[in-house]
């Protein structure tokens, strides 16, 4: 049995795709698939061969936290197992990736960084309904920060441990304390629940798949969304017993803008908001940071860089990185909505240029709903291999690409423009209905899956009535859809495409403003 805390990592498992390639010969790619496949099933036999012992000892399921802002590092994870939801998915024979020995309240206030959960359990359509067509936009695993916030994150520990001493034990562990964290790349516990997400899709939608029915899948060109995308196909692949085997069919260079990837070079970033609201939160976290390290000098950023060391350290590392038991409850509340207002002024409805960078996806989903051509002239990509005759169909992207199409669908539309000055209360809600919390809209492997259903349903006249629907799931939670008459989570498909008048005008001008 393994002697640390926690099992061994699942390995990342990542190939490549050639950037819009014509199709390839199905023979040609059913030897590699097979070898792929192959290799990575021994690499998962002994994997759980040899952490099994390791799950069986820590005993039955606790949903036991510590108390609220103490966070305590070297806490053994049997208090932090998966949550009976979880466990009762995992008997249905989904490999689930491993705990991160991290509470979930606070992994659930790393706003964007925070890992995938599901926020609803997933309930099957109405009775009368069928799905007929899922289209799933999934962002990419939890990863390593990007290289220029790296060096932040790195710069910012240099300064804190700079410190001529250390009064607060909790800051003592940087005496010996060296910044080795990667740069941009997927990180094995994000290989594992992006894996994970390819089983359930299967799980879930299989009766949709057969032999000439493959997922199609296309991934944005960064390395990390690739290899999110192949380790999908493989979870797939092996939820299915290797019947079925997807692969990636499309890359799409970030070199130029395209429907997986956010770009509008004219649109604010939410750098004036996220200045506001740090000058407001981290002055009162940096004084009491250099009481407890007498000699250190911090900034606002500094603040901010040093509270992401504990997310990301902790996703790659897989178990609670010391950073987190620098700060309390309270002040994780504080990044949290640092996240939200990011992704609300960056890409989101409190940029005017926002919403129009995911125009093009949306036009694509219209495109695939209706079984006809797409109609954009923004961003879509028609030189690139692009059926819609497929009833699985899934998309790789980033988080603000995810965020764009959102706002330009109409979803998550609060009623009152974020605060920078000033942040909710723990039990706000907005009068609409919905909140705007990044860490439920976009964590690593968030997913957007919208499904066709054909559903027989009253009429007017109380007749049965036959007709095709839509219904949108944002991480396992059926949205209300209030902007098409949404029922029970569903909207007639012609009153859906109706109701997205601003994608279909193809931004209403906004586009031209991106490089204008």
């Amino acid at each position: 049995m393994p002697s640390s805390k926690n099992p061994p990592t699942l390995p990342t498992v990542a190939t490549h795709a050639t950037e819009a390639h014509p199709t390839r010969p199905r023979r040609e790619w059913v030897t590699t698939g097979c070898i792929r496949t192959t290799v990575t099933l021994v690499v998962l036999a002994a994997y759980f061969a040899w952490t099994w012992p390791w799950y069986l000892k820590q005993g039955s399921p606790s949903d036991t936290e510590l108390p609220q802002g103490e966070w305590s590092v070297g806490v053994p994870p049997r208090a932090y197992q998966q949550s009976q939801l979880e466990l009762e998915v995992g008997m249905e024979g989904i490999v689930r990736a491993p705990p991160l020995g991290v509470p979930k309240s606070l992994q659930r206030k790393w706003a964007q960084y925070s890992p995938w959960h599901p926020l609803d359990e997933y309930r099957a359509p109405p009775a009368g309904c069928n799905i007929t067509q899922v289209h799933i936009l999934q962002r990419h695993g939890a990863r390593y920060p990007n290289a220029e916030d790296g060096q932040n994150y790195s710069r910012a520990v240099d300064h804190l441990a700079s410190a001529d001493k250390f009064r607060d034990k909790r800051l003592k562990f940087l005496k010996e304390y060296e910044y080795d964290l990667g740069a941009d790349d997927l990180v094995p516990f994000g290989a594992s629940q992006t894996f994970e997400a390819g089983q359930i899709a299967f799980k879930r939608y299989g009766q949709l798949v057969n032999t000439t029915q493959i997922p199609f899948v296309r991934a944005a060109g960064a390395p990390r969304v690739i290899s999110t995308a192949t380790n999908w196909t493989v979870g797939f692949a092996a939820a299915s017993h290797q019947r079925y085997q997807p692969y990636l069919n499309v890359i799409i260079s970030e070199e130029y803008n395209n429907t997986l990837n956010n770009d509008c070079p004219n649109a604010g970033d939410g750098t004036p908001e996220m200045e506001t609201w740090r000058s407001v939160f981290a002055p009162s976290i940096a004084e009491r940071l250099t009481k407890g390290a007498p000699g250190a000098t911090l900034t606002n950023e500094d603040v901010f860089h040093l509270m992401a060391m504990c997310p990301f350290e902790s996703v790659a590392k897989e178990t609670m990185s010391p950073f987190c038991a620098m700060f309390t409850e309270d002040e994780f509340r504080a990044f949290e909505y640092h996240g939200d207002l990011e992704k609300y002024y960056k890409t989101g409805y409190g940029e005017k240029l926002g919403p129009i960078q995911g125009v093009g996806y949306v036009n694509e989903l219209l495109a695939r709903l209706t079984g006809t051509p797409v109609k954009d002239h923004t961003t879509h990509n028609s030189s690139l291999e692009f059926p819609l005759d497929r009833t699985v169909y899934a998309d790789f992207t980033h988080e603000n690409l995810m965020i764009a199409v959102y706002a330009a669908m109409g979803l998550f539309n609060v009623t009152e423009p974020l605060d920078p000055r000033h942040m909710p209360s723990p039990d706000h809600k907005d009068p609409s209905g919905q909140s705007w919390i990044a860490s439920r809209m976009v964590p690593f492997s968030s997913r957007m899956v919208t499904e066709r259903l054909s559903c027989v349903r009253p009429d007017y006249d109380g007749k049965q009535k036959v007709g095709t629907y839509v219904r949108v799931l944002v991480n396992d939670e059926v949205q209300p859809l209030e902007f098409c008459g949404g029922e029970d989570g569903l909207c007639e498909l012609e009153k859906f495409v109706e109701s997205q008048v601003y994608a279909r005008s193809g931004g209403s001008g906004d586009f031209d403003l991106c490089y204008g």
